[in-house]
């Protein structure tokens, strides 16, 4: 038992592009068989180490003390399971739920576990996860953990990929899933919301009706103040230049102050504003030259910075961005203010957190200098200091809601510089005094128009739901039956989708002719029900989809989607390796039946002669158990109303029966 690992990996992690065992992520299945003894006191410093790594304090493991009832075992794996999640959380992974127990086999002290993650990092949670089981060995047998602890910031950056596209995707799925919204990754951080007719898909705030070319001239800002100075929407002066000494000439033509910064670039990188002298034009320059090689010379214009968000030629929501900088309350100095307001929890360094931390650079000590004040002055009561040149979040800045007084003349400018890039979803920077005040009045600029807009989580939190429900059609879902083991000479899924045409709907099927929509042979011979049903899911023309499982490939892929409305337990004909006897078809039945059946959120019909008798079902699914066993001869009525049933809930918005968070 010594030289036994206190956690050893049987068979090797199965890594599941699907949905199974009702999680809402894809995962990493992995058979763990247990062999460590006396766990709590390993355990106990297990979370000490670990703690210390994530700078918290020891005792946040929830799995201590073991639980009454619970295997010294199975609370060792609670244990991991603990830290698995928490080290992802900690790593700003977009989960929405934790690594959890999926199946146990006390006889032989093991267990079975599923990691949520993405399939596209399968392989980054697969190190992490060993990287993990090395630590909790590492501490049992009382080693040096120091090369251990060494690899975790390591550990940590590659976590953090996961959730990289964007500050706004992982804000995306959380409001999906609390809207009850499927979603699914694509490819390369596009993800898609809803299946088949009611699908849409994004890229960050990027939706699959932004248009190209407006893509294109938001990220040129040049071209993109050409067409909104052609469309009568004010923008500000500005200049190409090629070197230095261009922008040196551009900003004396223009006149002082003026803005130097990319005309690629977005997020406020390499932008430099308010400028006065050559000086600082050069050093700008050289900033700016590190971003982009195409650099725009600008004339400054005195204003609040204002974001304002339209989606769907609509004002959604408007913010005033405060540039960073520190309140006076009279008697603090400037730098105990700025320690002060980064000790602010949503401050951090990080791109996804939801503010930025101020750190004393060039930028900060040079208006500092302009104001003639140092760190150690102390600012009077209600004095604005200000240590950023430009308001941008990313950059330090603070946004402060101001939708409610937005001026109707400034919405509608907002909405015509989208409008004028053809842009569904984008954010209008707008520099004015006052945003209560009509620009035709007090004077305004548009300074950019962001094609692919950073909601934030500040005071934007609430708008990633609200553009999901535009997008989306009702909750996004589609009807869907899973068929287990029917045998091909049924021929139900014709008869089926037959009877859904002449209620309105086009099916599509895959089954052991192929995948097909309606009439319409997509693909011919035997697909996988994964690769089938990603084939379908992504078909706009798809209203209802039907899926026949008959082999066991399944379990090593997951169902393409996360809930289903209809799971049919029809028998156990299933393509099966030689040798296997008529038993192993009826135990297969069975094993589909508990990795698939959590994620069905409908009902549940068992046929007649199946294989399971009712009363051998667990009753730990969230779907409705139909009494009382179907006929064959019955079967086609069953799956096609049970379908026309969820049709009609989904029409207006709602589950067919319900679909909880698991």
């Amino acid at each position: 038992m010594a030289n036994l690992p206190v956690f050893e990996v049987i068979g090797g992690p199965v890594e599941i592009k699907g949905f199974h065992y009702g999680l809402r992520h894809p995962s990493l299945v992995v058979h763990l068989t247990v062999h460590a003894r006396n766990c709590q006191e390993w355990l106990n410093r297990v979370d000490q180490a670990l703690s210390a790594l994530l700078k918290e304090t020891p005792g946040n493991n929830v799995t201590s003390p073991i639980v009454s009832g619970c295997s010294e075992q199975v609370h060792a794996v609670n244990s991991l399971l603990f830290w698995v999640s928490r080290l992802q959380e900690s790593a700003g992974v977009p989960l929405v739920e934790r690594a959890k127990i999926i199946d146990s086999y006390p006889e032989t002290s093991s267990v079975m576990i599923a990691i949520p993650t993405f399939f596209s990092f399968h392989h980054v949670t697969r190190y992490f996860f060993y990287w993990l089981l090395n630590f909790f060995q590492g501490v049992y047998v009382g080693m040096n953990i120091h090369a251990c602890a060494q690899e975790f910031p390591s550990i940590v950056k590659q976590l953090a990929q996961m959730g990289s596209h964007s500050t706004n995707l992982p804000r995306f799925l959380s409001a999906a899933f609390k809207a009850g919204i499927p979603c699914s990754e694509i490819a390369g951080g596009v993800y898609q919301f809803g299946y088949g007719a009611r699908s849409r898909r994004l890229d960050s705030s990027f939706t699959d009706q932004t248009s190209g070319i407006g893509i294109r001239l938001a990220r040129n800002k040049h071209l993109a103040a050409e067409v909104l100075r052609c469309a009568g929407i004010p923008v500000p002066l500005h200049i190409m230049v090629a070197d230095v000494k261009g922008a040196e000439k551009a900003a004396c033509e223009l006149g002082f102050p003026v803005v130097v910064k990319p005309a690629d670039q977005d997020g406020g990188r390499g932008v430099a504003a308010g400028l006065t002298t050559l000086d600082e034009i050069r050093k700008a320059f050289a900033g700016a030259q590190k971003q982009s090689l195409r650099i725009l010379v600008e004339k400054h214009h005195e204003g609040r910075d204002h974001r304002l968000i339209v989606f769907q030629g609509k004002l959604l929501w408007a913010v005033e961005r405060v540039p960073g900088g520190v309140i006076g309350d009279g008697t603090s100095s400037v730098k105990t203010l700025l320690d002060r307001l980064n000790k602010d929890p949503r401050r951090g360094d990080g791109h996804h957190s939801p503010l930025r931390r101020i750190v004393l650079d060039d930028d900060a000590k040079s208006l500092l200098f302009k104001a003639g004040i140092g760190l150690n002055s102390v600012p009077g009561e209600g004095e604005f200091i200000r240590l950023r040149r430009i308001a941008n979040v990313a950059c330090g800045g603070t946004p402060v809601d101001v939708i409610e007084h937005v001026h109707p003349d400034n919405s509608l400018l907002a909405v015509r510089a989208a409008a004028a890039l053809q842009l569904d979803l984008a954010g209008i920077d707008l520099l004015m005094p006052d945003i209560s005040r009509s620009w035709r009045e007090c004077g305004a600029v548009v300074c950019e128009v962001n094609s692919r807009p950073d909601l934030g989580g500040v005071t934007y939190a609430h708008l990633y739901e609200q553009i999901l429900r535009k997008l989306v059609v009702g909750c996004g879902r589609i009807p869907i039956a899973v068929v287990i083991g029917a045998p091909p000479e049924w021929n139900m899924a014709a008869a089926v989708a037959d009877r859904l045409s002449e209620a309105g709907l086009v099916t599509g099927r895959g089954d052991h002719e192929g995948v097909s929509i309606g009439r319409v042979t997509l693909t011919a011979g035997v697909v996988d029900v994964y690769s089938g049903g990603r084939i379908l899911m992504g078909e706009k023309g798809v209203d209802a989809m039907l899926l026949f499982i008959n082999d066991a490939s399944v379990l090593r892929t997951g169902l393409p989607f996360e809930r289903f409305d209809l799971l049919v337990v029809a028998g156990s004909h299933f393509v099966m390796p030689s040798g296997q006897s008529e038993q192993s078809g009826v135990v297969l039945l069975r094993t589909l039946f508990n990795a698939f059946s959590l994620s069905c959120d409908g009902r549940v019909a068992v046929v007649a002669g199946s294989g399971l008798e009712l009363r051998e079902l667990p009753c730990s699914s969230p779907a409705e158990l139909l009494r009382e066993p179907v006929e064959q001869s019955s079967l086609v009525d069953t799956i096609a109303e049970a379908m026309i049933t969820a049709e009609g809930n989904y029409s207006i918005g709602q589950p067919a029966f319900f679909a909880p968070v698991h």
